[in-house]
Protein backbone atom coordinates (compact mmCIF):
# COMPACT_ATOMS: atom_id res chain seq x y z
CA UNK A 1 0.00 0.00 0.00
CA UNK A 2 1.34 3.55 -1.08
CA UNK A 3 0.44 6.52 1.18
CA UNK A 4 -1.20 9.51 -0.53
CA UNK A 5 1.02 12.48 -1.16
CA UNK A 6 -0.23 16.09 -1.11
CA UNK A 7 1.41 19.06 -3.03
CA UNK A 8 3.24 20.18 -0.15
CA UNK A 9 5.05 17.18 0.15
CA UNK A 10 6.59 17.37 -3.38
CA UNK A 11 7.87 20.96 -2.56
CA UNK A 12 10.34 20.49 -0.15
CA UNK A 13 11.64 17.55 -2.49
CA UNK A 14 14.57 18.28 -4.48
CA UNK A 15 13.00 16.71 -7.94
CA UNK A 16 9.82 18.17 -7.35
CA UNK A 17 8.46 18.95 -10.34
CA UNK A 18 8.27 23.04 -11.00
CA UNK A 19 5.49 24.85 -12.57
CA UNK A 20 6.53 26.87 -15.17
CA UNK A 21 8.06 30.07 -13.75
CA UNK A 22 9.90 28.04 -11.30
CA UNK A 23 11.43 26.31 -13.69
CA UNK A 24 12.40 29.99 -15.66
CA UNK A 25 13.53 31.51 -12.58
CA UNK A 26 15.65 28.36 -11.63
CA UNK A 27 17.19 28.44 -15.60
CA UNK A 28 18.20 32.05 -15.33
CA UNK A 29 19.90 31.68 -12.06
CA UNK A 30 21.95 29.00 -13.60
CA UNK A 31 22.44 30.21 -17.05
CA UNK A 32 22.97 33.96 -15.48
CA UNK A 33 26.25 35.64 -16.65
CA UNK A 34 26.56 33.27 -19.60
CA UNK A 35 27.49 35.29 -22.77
CA UNK A 36 25.79 34.60 -25.97
CA UNK A 37 27.94 32.91 -28.67
CA UNK A 38 26.27 32.94 -31.45
CA UNK A 39 28.19 30.55 -34.13
CA UNK A 40 29.69 28.29 -31.60
CA UNK A 41 30.98 25.47 -32.91
CA UNK A 42 29.99 23.44 -30.04
CA UNK A 43 26.50 23.76 -30.65
CA UNK A 44 25.21 20.34 -31.20
CA UNK A 45 28.34 18.33 -30.20
CA UNK A 46 28.53 17.83 -26.31
CA UNK A 47 30.21 14.29 -27.03
CA UNK A 48 33.20 15.92 -27.82
CA UNK A 49 33.66 18.52 -25.09
CA UNK A 50 32.18 16.73 -22.29
CA UNK A 51 34.99 15.36 -19.74
CA UNK A 52 35.75 12.27 -19.52
CA UNK A 53 33.18 9.24 -18.40
CA UNK A 54 34.80 6.88 -15.16
CA UNK A 55 34.85 3.72 -17.59
CA UNK A 56 36.40 5.71 -20.94
CA UNK A 57 39.50 5.13 -21.85
CA UNK A 58 42.16 7.44 -21.17
CA UNK A 59 42.92 7.62 -25.16
CA UNK A 60 39.36 7.85 -25.85
CA UNK A 61 39.15 10.97 -24.41
CA UNK A 62 42.41 12.68 -25.17
CA UNK A 63 41.03 11.69 -28.67
CA UNK A 64 37.42 13.59 -28.38
CA UNK A 65 39.32 16.77 -26.74
CA UNK A 66 41.55 17.06 -29.15
CA UNK A 67 38.59 17.22 -31.64
CA UNK A 68 36.86 19.74 -29.27
CA UNK A 69 40.17 21.84 -29.09
CA UNK A 70 40.38 21.84 -32.99
CA UNK A 71 36.79 23.07 -33.52
CA UNK A 72 37.13 25.43 -30.67
CA UNK A 73 40.81 26.97 -32.46
CA UNK A 74 38.54 28.18 -35.83
CA UNK A 75 35.60 29.04 -33.58
CA UNK A 76 34.32 32.54 -34.13
CA UNK A 77 33.21 32.65 -30.71
CA UNK A 78 36.17 31.84 -29.31
CA UNK A 79 37.30 35.23 -28.02
CA UNK A 80 33.75 35.94 -25.77
CA UNK A 81 34.24 31.93 -24.82
CA UNK A 82 37.37 32.66 -22.87
CA UNK A 83 36.57 35.85 -21.82
CA UNK A 84 33.46 34.08 -19.88
CA UNK A 85 36.00 31.01 -18.70
CA UNK A 86 38.34 33.33 -17.77
CA UNK A 87 35.91 36.01 -15.82
CA UNK A 88 34.74 32.70 -13.47
CA UNK A 89 36.35 31.36 -9.83
CA UNK A 90 38.02 28.19 -10.60
CA UNK A 91 35.23 26.26 -8.77
CA UNK A 92 32.20 27.81 -11.34
CA UNK A 93 34.66 27.05 -14.26
CA UNK A 94 32.83 24.02 -16.62
CA UNK A 95 34.20 20.35 -16.78
CA UNK A 96 35.59 19.28 -20.22
CA UNK A 97 37.06 21.22 -23.21
CA UNK A 98 35.92 24.86 -22.74
CA UNK A 99 37.66 27.95 -24.76
CA UNK A 100 39.93 25.57 -27.03
CA UNK A 101 41.24 24.27 -23.66
CA UNK A 102 41.38 20.60 -22.74
CA UNK A 103 41.05 19.34 -18.99
CA UNK A 104 44.28 17.82 -17.86
CA UNK A 105 44.62 14.29 -18.18
CA UNK A 106 44.16 12.61 -14.20
CA UNK A 107 47.19 11.65 -13.04
CA UNK A 108 48.54 8.26 -12.54
CA UNK A 109 47.88 6.82 -9.41
CA UNK A 110 51.10 5.61 -7.54
CA UNK A 111 54.08 7.24 -5.53
CA UNK A 112 55.33 9.82 -7.36
CA UNK A 113 58.79 9.54 -8.96
CA UNK A 114 62.43 11.46 -8.48
CA UNK A 115 63.45 13.95 -10.26
CA UNK A 116 66.61 13.79 -11.79
CA UNK A 117 69.01 16.11 -11.31
CA UNK A 118 69.86 18.46 -14.71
Amino acid sequence: MTAALNGSDFKSHPAAPMDGHASHELLIAILGGTPRLDGARCVGRPELFDPAAPDEAAADAADRHEAAVHLCRACPALAACRAWHDSLKPSQRPAGVIAARAPKPAARPGRPTRKEPA
